[in-house]
């Protein structure tokens, strides 16, 4: 490839990337460019468009190191989860939502969309081969893909596309804008498509980012971090060096070994093949929107046993678990917000703070109720212990005989979040999850204050009755719940 005057830290990262695989090092000592070459692969033409182009060859590769950060442990799993010989590896980390907006001006969204490229670094993330990440501090302006359709089934086109994208390390960017506009009718509903890769922004983040972006298309004033995501991985190193939170590693270690002896195995649901047999497949989703009677019921009976919504619900989806496998005992991966307090306006910052761990349940309790503390008590020490990389946890459950090599089965709550339906005239019409080594992704939401219920499965592996029945089971036993207060 050519460089040509003005590059971009894209094309400098992607130059350099291409002499490397070609055998060529370059690198910057004594606030010099150098390079090294094997003898024979010398090639004059190359070193002097190196010469012609070298100060903005200096300038990038001075800037890489500083901008160049470690990968958190969850951001490492994606990228392992996908490598041949590990299970369920055909996709990639991946949410995909979709809008409908009158009229949508595809120059005002893509302004704000690069204007949240510029004020948050997570946007200009690349991921590394050798398990690091940079930041570039200037890329390419960044451009809507337009298309035009007449029918749902051209717009089900895209969102087949889109919906299960998978994007390659050492490029950029790691997400999707697609405006679908509709040609003639009376519907002139356009369509706005996103997909991003979750190493970038977890679930909180993305939805921050989705509700500033639509608050700046429509003219209102919002605020960003005063600090980077790269300055947040550099304070996390530091503050889990302080004393205190050594302590606290130290202590939850004791906690997760002692734990772990214990815990039940991961549920096996039936399944249409083995695993090891599954080659290429696609998620799907089911869903289900409580009614606001519904929530308001669970909700009373949250504040009335004195036990949080997401304890409640978590417990109903693995009684469900239970029962659908016939097992008394199980245990199941849970997601977590993990940002921690290591720098200011951390709540306006976007990045990947997801933190995991293991939540299990044993049907040994005479009333759901207790059932529902024991979650909480799990929860909270998850919170306590937030801290502490729930890689570690994962891995050291899998070096534990007895348990399942896999933890496939995943729920995400985030209750604690209310979302709308409609943002700012972008009204939500459908999303999907997709995660390496899962198989079945449970989300609980609360859009437009009513609790909103999905399941996120892979379509050639489990049976769609099971995940149908799963949904009547839910419903049933928080009905059931609700009825006894």
């Amino acid at each position: 490839m050519k460089l040509k005057n003005d590059s971009t830290d894209l094309e400098l990262f992607d130059y350099v990337n291409e002499l490397r695989k070609q055998g060529m090092f370059l690198f910057v000592e004594d606030k010099k460019l150098k390079y090294r070459i094997k003898k024979e692969l010398y090639n004059e033409e190359v070193i002097n468009e190196i010469k012609v182009n070298k100060e903005d060859l200096l300038r990038y590769l001075s800037k890489a190191q500083e901008n160049t950060l470690e990968l958190s442990s969850l951001q490492l799993a994606y990228m392992a989860g996908q490598v041949d010989g590990e299970f369920l590896n055909k996709v990639n980390a991946h949410y995909y939502i979709e809008f409908e907006k009158q009229n949508l001006n595809i120059a005002n969204l893509e302004k704000n969309i690069n204007l949240m490229i510029r004020k948050n670094d997570i946007l200009r993330l690349i991921l590394l081969s050798d398990g690091r990440g940079i930041i570039l501090e200037k890329v390419p302006e960044y451009k809507v893909f337009k298309y035009q359709y007449n029918s749902k089934e051209d717009r089900y086109k895209m969102r087949k596309i889109l919906s299960h994208m998978k994007y390659n390390i050492e490029t950029w960017p790691m997400f999707k804008f697609v405006v679908g506009k509709k040609i003639n009718g009376g519907n002139k509903n356009d369509v706005l498509h996103i997909s991003f890769d979750c190493s970038i922004l977890d679930a909180w983040s993305a939805g921050n980012m989705i509700y500033k972006l639509f608050a700046l298309y429509e003219g209102e004033k919002i605020s960003f971090s005063d600090v980077s995501y790269k300055d947040y991985v550099m304070n996390l190193r530091i503050y889990k060096e302080l004393a205190f939170n050594k302590r606290l590693l130290d202590e939850a270690e004791k906690y997760w070994n002692k734990m772990i002896k214990t815990l039940p195995k991961a549920p096996n649901l039936r399944t249409k093949m083995p695993i090891n047999d599954l080659e290429e497949y696609n998620f799907k989703r089911k869903e289900y929107r409580f009614s606001k009677e519904q929530t308001d019921n669970l909700i009373h009976y949250s504040k009335l046993r004195g036990v949080t919504l997401s304890a409640i619900l978590i417990t109903i989806y693995m009684k469900v678990l239970s029962d659908l496998i016939e097992t008394d005992e199980l245990t199941i991966t849970t997601t977590l917000f993990g940002k921690l307090p290591v720098v200011k306006n951390a709540d306006e910052l976007l990045g990947e703070f997801t933190n995991i761990g293991l939540i299990s349940y044993k049907d040994e309790y005479k009333s759901i109720l207790e059932s529902i503390k024991k979650t909480q008590k799990q929860i909270f020490k998850l919170l306590e212990y937030r801290c502490f990389d729930g890689i570690n946890v994962i891995n050291k459950a899998r070096q534990e005989n007895g348990i399942n090599k896999l933890f496939p089965i995943v729920v995400t709550c985030m209750i604690g979040e209310s979302y709308n339906n409609c943002k700012n005239g972008f009204h939500e019409i459908c999303s999907l999850s997709q995660t390496p080594q899962v198989y079945l992704d449970h989300h609980i939401r609360m859009i437009d204050d009513s609790i909103v219920i999905t399941f996120d499965y892979i379509d050639e592996l489990l049976y769609e009755e099971d995940i149908i029945w799963m949904v009547g089971k839910y419903i049933d036993v928080s009905n059931e719940i609700c009825s006894n207060f």
